[in-house]
């Protein structure tokens, strides 16, 4: 043995840190544990709903800019759920129309985002890899559209029904609730992991 060789052999080795992930780290042989305890659950949908209300929020605006609307259009969209077809009228108090606009967008993210997360949990999915878990929020997003425009929307408010037209729902729609409000649901979830506590080695 050279003394080059010699040298490397009594060199002490250097610990590696491992790689940070969002994954819950899986030993080998072992099963990732999740738990449902109601008040980590709670406040995990809460999160998510409030985050992707945010993000939801910001898309609709952008999106309506976009496509040549106002800065109120979005606000007289959602408000129109609760008031009906006056919160379209020019001479409506618009003060009405932000609050209770901002007050229904926010109070359904929040309760979306509870069922996503309840859903997940139900289904032992809090632990699943991440790009499953985007899937699964884009598919909720879409899932939300189609039941609440498609659906609902025309049985409870047949009058405002025609305001979500197709061409302004291509961004509006299917994009924002795909993209910037469920995908931005499974992130969180993939993110902060609520309801997985470790591995059970077999």
């Amino acid at each position: 043995m050279d003394k080059h060789a010699a040298s490397e052999l009594g060199r002490p080795e250097r610990a590696v840190r491992p790689r940070e992930s969002a994954e819950p780290l899986r030993a080998p042989n072992s099963t990732v544990v999740e738990v449902r305890q109601p008040g980590a659950l709670l406040r995990a949908g809460l999160l998510a709903g409030a985050t992707a209300a945010v993000t939801l929020g910001i898309a609709e605006i952008a999106f309506t800019l976009m496509l040549g609307g106002t800065l109120a259009d979005p606000f007289r969209r959602v408000s129109s759920v609760a008031l009906g077809p006056a919160a379209f009228a020019p001479d409506f108090p618009l003060a009405l129309v932000l609050l209770t606009g901002a007050a229904v967008h926010v109070g359904l993210s929040l309760i979306f985002g509870l069922i996503f997360v309840w859903l997940a949990a139900l289904a032992y999915q809090l632990s699943a890899r991440a790009p499953l878990l985007l899937l699964y929020g884009v598919l909720f997003g879409l899932a939300l559209w189609e039941l609440n425009i498609l659906t609902v929307l025309p049985l409870v408010r047949p009058a405002v029904a025609p305001q979500f037209g197709l061409a302004d729902q291509i961004w509006n729609g299917i994009v924002a609730y795909a993209v910037f409000y469920g995908l931005v649901l499974g992130a969180y979830v993939a993110i902060t992991r609520p309801g997985v506590v470790g591995t059970w080695k077999r």
